[in-house]
């Protein structure tokens, strides 16, 4: 919120929220073997302008290659969420790590937090350390995962653009929508979202539970698989995407997440 009252809004992103409401901020490890011919350190993404920015006093120690640092920033998510907010960190959290794949065309290693190792990775403390990040003018960060960048990496630039271009379907699309997919309409009654019963098509993820040693895991995975899903997407331009999220479980079965999908208009129009 405004300081009037009036809701604020968020600059759109090529890289989708999962419904987490764009709490990921993005950090750059340069090792002494980086490509791109940067200097070695830490470096921030300003997520409004695209721009790196140099944290000044840090020296990145690890020698080798370079690492792409995904944080969270929890506040937002949290106040719109309360104790429901987590698992939506980690879904933006994939979202982001799926989309260095598809932007590379290859897996990559992946180290997942919160991790003392992430946090001294970025020379940060605790989130919960108000004090250390109020004093130097920042929102506390949540160190969520790190992603090695290969040797020889580069961007597919076709990926690049069909990602740079890429946009949820508004939901008035939905709601205009004549759709005659049942699945769809039961997402719509599951999630207590009325729009996604105008899809054309749904996909859903779930889990079982009463597998708590095993839910991180299946957070990950499961929200990997969709944006990997929702990004081939781009590049056929057949399917518009939305991500559908904060479905309640139903029994020992949890829909964790779905994607709401409406046919491309010139595939509506059939040409």
């Amino acid at each position: 919120m405004l300081t009037d009252g009036r809701e604020s809004t968020i600059r759109r992103r090529p890289v989708p929220s999962a419904g987490a409401a764009y709490p990921v901020h993005t950090h750059l490890l340069v090792g002494a073997d980086d490509q791109t011919g940067l200097e070695g350190g830490r470096y921030v993404v300003d997520t409004a302008t695209g721009r790196l920015f140099r944290r000044p006093g840090t020296v990145c120690g690890a020698d080798g290659g370079s690492q792409i640092v995904f944080t969270v920033a929890p506040g937002r998510t949290f106040a719109r969420y309360r104790h429901r907010a987590w698992p939506l960190w980690i879904a933006d959290t994939a979202y982001a790590v799926a989309a260095v794949e598809f932007l590379l065309g290859t897996a990559v290693r992946l180290h997942v937090g919160p991790s003392r190792e992430l946090r001294d990775s970025l020379a940060v403390p605790l989130a919960s350390n108000t004090r250390w990040w109020l004093d130097r003018g920042l929102a506390p960060e949540i160190p969520l995962a790190a992603v090695e960048l290969p040797a020889g990496w580069r961007i597919r630039t076709e990926r690049a653009r069909a990602l740079s271009v890429r946009r949820s379907a508004a939901l008035p699309e939905f709601q205009r929508n004549r759709s005659t997919c049942p699945a769809a309409s039961s997402l719509a009654t599951l999630s207590r979202q009325e729009w996604v019963s105008g899809a054309d098509r749904v996909l859903t993820w779930t889990v079982t539970l009463g597998e708590p040693d095993a839910l991180l895991e299946h957070l990950w995975r499961v929200h990997r698989d969709a944006a990997s899903t929702l990004y081939r997407s781009c590049l056929t331009g057949r399917w518009w995407c939305r991500p559908v999220s904060g479905i309640p479980a139903r029994g020992d079965v949890w829909t964790v997440h779905a994607l709401a999908m409406l046919r491309a208009r010139s595939e509506r129009n059939g040409s």
